[in-house]
This record gives structure tokens, sequence and C-alpha cells, in this order.
């Protein structure tokens, strides 16, 4: 599983299944139940220092909205902000993370509801070539995903991937599910004809 979050809730929610986990976008890395976390790259202690105020600005003038501190990323959430005023916030955000901090060992990116501050070595494409440089890739992956992070991954995946966007189509997916509960039939439907889980190597990378 890859995901965004932090390792803590990934580790409560799915750290007892046998697979490997990736958290803040492929930055940690899980193999195992029991396994210790690894970080893809070494993180200077002080990289948010400059950053976080800034962001704290827009906590402050966006009622509702909130700021997410990770290893590897600062997320400023405006989901709970009023709609149109989040919006018009995000996009002087992005403006001025762009501008004033070019040229970093991090990049802006955003999701839903959401502006995140980056470092490059946290990206969801890195997990890809992770697998692939260590031969864990099976010959057929079937990757789904639903959000603009996971099209790092589509666009990295080889081309006999199974690609599965959820919601909204993706250029680099080669399918659109509706939502969770197509997601939740199509895992069905491929244990049920497949049966998938008994045997090692048809394990399928998801993406939440």
């Amino acid at each position: 599983i890859v995901s965004g979050r932090p390792r803590e809730p990934l580790e409560t929610w799915f750290g007892h299944l046998p697979i490997g986990l990736w958290a803040e976008h492929g930055f940690w890395h899980r193999s195992a139940p029991g396994a210790a976390w690894k970080a893809a790259a070494v993180a200077l202690p002080d990289w948010q220092d400059r950053l976080r105020p800034v962001l704290e600005q827009f906590v402050t003038a966006t009622p509702g909205s909130r700021l997410e501190v990770k290893d590897a990323s600062l997320a400023w959430h405006f989901r709970g902000a009023q709609r149109e005023h989040g919006i018009r916030q995000a996009h002087e955000l992005r403006m001025l993370l762009g501008t004033a901090f070019s040229n970093q060992p991090w990049g802006v990116h955003e999701g839903k509801k959401v502006i995140e501050v980056r470092l490059r070595a946290a990206d969801k494409a890195v997990v890809a070539a992770r697998l692939a440089a260590s031969e864990a890739l099976p010959s057929a992956a079937l990757v789904v995903g639903d959000e603009r992070t996971d099209e790092d991954l589509f666009r990295a995946l080889p081309p006999s991937s199974v690609r599965v966007s959820v919601g909204v189509p993706s250029r680099f997916a080669s399918h659109l599910a509706t939502d969770h509960r197509d997601v939740r039939r199509l895992l069905h439907d491929i244990i049920r004809l497949r049966g998938i889980g008994h045997r090692r190597d048809d394990a399928v990378p998801v993406c939440v």
C-alpha cells in the first residue's frame, strides 16, 4: 500500500497484514510486519524552517484550514474552509511558494483540498523504481489510485500494468473506476476468478 499518510496510521491500520507499506508518498518503506521503517533519503532536520511560517500564516488567514507536519512534507489542508475563500487562498499560496522558493530540493503539489510542499525524494514513482530494482514488481501489476499524486506512479509503471484511476480520468491510467465500490467489486472478482492471495507472486500493489 502506497499512501501519502504518515507511518503511524498506516502501521495502526495495516501493520498486521503481510504486505509492504510505503508512507509519505514512498519516502518511508516497511517491507513486512515487524520490519523497521526505512527512509528513501536523508532529510535535513531544518528543511521546513523557512516554509512553516508561511503556511501557518495561511492557516490563520483561512478559518477551517489546518497544517499537517510530516517528515518529508508540510501539507496545508483547506477542506474545512469556506469553499470560495479556500480556493482563492490555495491559488495564492501555490503562486507564492512557486516564486519565493524556486530551485529547492522540494516541490509544491496540489491534491484534494490540499497544497503540499514535499521533498523530491517523496514521490510515488520512487516506489515503482525501487520495486523494479529489487525485482519485486510482478509481471502483471494492478495499481489503483484516486488522486493526482498517483499519476506519478501510473506514469512510472511498465505498459503491462493495469492502472485504475478512481473518480476522475487520468491520461496515465488504463482504466477508470467510478468510486471505491467499483474497486471493491473489482478486487472481489479477481479473488473469485483468479484465486489471488494463494501465491506470493500474485501480490497486488494498491495506492490509497
